[in-house]
């Protein structure tokens, strides 16, 4: 059985992925390819084609395409001008973004209606988590800005089946929550949060808290009409300060964190199950995530690393196969590995036609690498197929010797051109992870946030955050044996099994995907090698 799983046009972070008898072969957002930040409200076209090419299949082969929301695109506009009125932003207008005329239809020309499947939205994110976790049952948290008639789902898996126990009104919506604050305190919404999150560690919050939560619901429950009104004052009210700002951040930053923890143990109140997976665009905050996974109620936990819009069309292919044949699919999501990769002889000729570069082929990319990281050169790292998801993890890396206590403000300022206290994380091998971090859980997918060790803290200082905290990738050779041998060679060169790693991108583009956007990166960033495949290339004086 094949099936083709999209996200909705609708959707602020678009995708696209191919399941071949329950098994992931391909998975890529639109734009990596079509090089557009989000590829907001726009047809995962070119991820379709690149996932059917990945699978050697047609369209015509396909036996269902999954789209990840459960109407058409007409209704689903309609759905959203109706949430404008009661966002509460500065300009109600502004609220979603206008609807791209671009790409707008999916391209499925000659499938028959009866083999697209639309799957509700957060059932998509669900199955996106649980169905990739491994787990047989779990606890199931997804909470997203807004979804069709709700904006998150507390639910719980067991086997093949998910059942929704409680829905979270997109009123009472906590990715839209922070996302209002993430526009108030100055930042892209839809792109900033973030910037949101890493801010609030500079301050505490307030113990008064957001006025319009009620935390003495069955879980936390915003008021619509009371956030509203914050938000407009807010809005209309003076300028805030710096340090405003900051203390807004770590307000609403603890204030997620205590709902999401509240939540997670409401689950376990209603099932006992010690098993907690998250997606929706919320999951994306590596703070809460770390927060929940050390919770006494919560033994294992998995997070989908495209936990945004984009792993719906994801969860809406596992969605479609389970229902289609009565089971889960015998598939365990171990990385994030899924996108398009380049040979050696396609990285060398896109080498060849750059005057600006001089390169070699390497005897030993590894210790060669490794070598000029020990030497505090900033290194632009591109191999194998590009993750999913927005976080680089080892294949479209920004690579750099965390023990180096200026290597975090020289990235920012030299090379990213971000502001100087956004934080990095640290890549490191699994086996080493207990060095770093207390009572360790597996992070394969940089997206959980733990306090440091402080007497190993010196040794990845540029990749911990002011609170002490980094979100850490745990480096595993079976799913990533060349990022693995590098950090290995690293580490016989200077004893630390670790690197600090960063997308490989500047601030508000696309991570790369082909060796010419690699190539370009290098060339007009403050990056000092590219080590691309088995070459090792540098800038002409």
């Amino acid at each position: 059985m094949i099936i083709l799983g999209v996200t909705h046009p609708i959707s602020w972070n678009n995708a696209a992925c191919i399941l071949v008898d329950g098994q992931l072969v391909a998975m890529a957002e639109e734009e990596r390819f079509n090089r557009i930040k989000h590829a907001p409200r726009m047809a995962p076209t070119l991820a379709i084609e690149f996932c059917l090419q990945e699978a050697n299949v047609t369209l015509a082969d396909v036996d269902y395409v999954a789209i990840g929301f459960d109407t058409a695109l007409d209704t689903a506009t309609q759905n959203i001008t109706k949430l404008r009125n009661i966002a509460g932003v500065r300009n109600a207008a502004q609220w979603f973004y206008q609807i791209s005329t671009y790409g707008r239809t999916l391209p499925l020309e000659g499938i028959p209606a009866e083999r697209i499947v639309y799957v509700n939205h957060h059932q998509a994110h669900a199955a996106s988590a649980f169905f990739a976790s491994g787990f047989e049952e779990a606890n199931i948290l997804s909470l997203d800005g807004s979804g069709g008639s709700e904006s998150g789902i507390l639910a719980v898996g067991r086997g093949a089946q998910i059942e929704v126990l409680k829905t979270v009104s997109n009123g009472g919506s906590w990715g839209l929550m922070y996302e209002l604050i993430t526009e108030i305190i100055g930042f892209r919404r839809h792109s900033g949060e973030g910037k949101t999150m890493g801010l609030a560690a500079y301050s505490t919050p307030d113990p008064a808290g957001l006025p319009f939560i009620d935390w003495d619901a069955d879980i936390p429950t915003i008021d619509p009409a009371k956030r509203k009104k914050y938000i407009s004052e807010l809005a209309n009210g003076k300028e805030l300060s710096w340090e405003e700002r900051q203390k807004l951040a770590a307000t609403t930053q603890a204030s997620l964190e205590r709902a999401g923890s509240r939540m997670s143990e409401w689950l376990y109140e209603q099932t006992g199950i010690r098993n907690l997976c998250l997606a929706g665009g919320s999951a994306l905050n590596c703070s809460m995530n770390g927060i929940l996974a050390k919770l006494p109620w919560v033994d294992n936990i998995f997070i989908q690393p495209a936990a945004h819009d984009a792993g719906t069309a994801l969860g809406a292919a596992l969605q479609v196969f389970t229902e289609k044949t009565g089971r889960r699919p015998q598939w365990e999501m171990l990385h994030a590995y899924w996108g398009a990769e380049y040979d050696n002889e396609e990285i060398q000729h896109a080498l060849q036609e750059c005057p600006a570069i001089s390169y070699h082929l390497s005897d030993n990319i590894f210790a060669e690498t490794a070598q000029l990281l020990a030497e505090d050169k900033i290194v632009g790292w591109f191999q194998g197929r590009f993750e999913v998801g927005p976080r680089a993890l080892g294949n479209r890396s920004i690579l750099a010797n965390p023990a180096n206590p200026d290597m975090k403000d020289l990235i920012n300022k030299k090379v990213k051109g971000r502001e100087p206290w956004r934080p990095f994380a640290p890549s490191i091998l699994a086996e080493e992870i207990g060095r770093y971090i207390d009572d360790p859980v597996p992070s394969r997918f940089m997206i959980l946030a733990f306090q440091t060790r402080p007497e190993t803290m010196d040794e990845i200082v540029s990749a911990v955050h002011v609170d002490g905290t980094c979100r850490p990738q745990t480096v595993h050779q079976e799913t990533n044996p060349r990022y693995w041998e590098l950090i290995k060679a690293f580490m016989e060169r200077t004893g630390i099994p670790a690197v600090l790693n960063t997308s490989f991108n500047v601030d508000s583009q696309p991570i790369v995907n082909t060796p010419a956007e690699a190539i370009d990166t290098f060339l007009n960033s403050g990056l000092d090698i590219l080590a691309i495949g088995d070459f090792i290339a540098t800038k002409n004086k």
